[in-house]
């Protein structure tokens, strides 16, 4: 149990480390693949003034899908 506590304990410091290390979030860039009809990607404006930005997902199954945009708010 001691053993198991530890090892928790060792995965939460090594967590909240990679956290605090982490450096500051960016937009994704444009990514769409598309294969026979199947797939989709992401694609990501800059940042707003207010630190928003907008987000488009694609997505496609067998020639049927489309695109939706919205406005990510930090």
């Amino acid at each position: 149990m001691r053993k198991l506590l530890a090892t928790v304990g060792v995965a939460a410091v090594l967590a909240a480390g990679s956290v605090a290390l982490a450096g500051p979030a960016s937009a994704a860039p444009c990514g769409k693949v598309v294969v026979w009809g199947n797939g989709g990607g992401t694609c990501e404006s800059d940042f707003g003034s207010d630190g928003s930005f907008t987000r488009c997902d694609t997505v496609y199954v067998l020639g049927i899908g489309g695109t939706n945009c919205y406005r990510v708010y930090p």
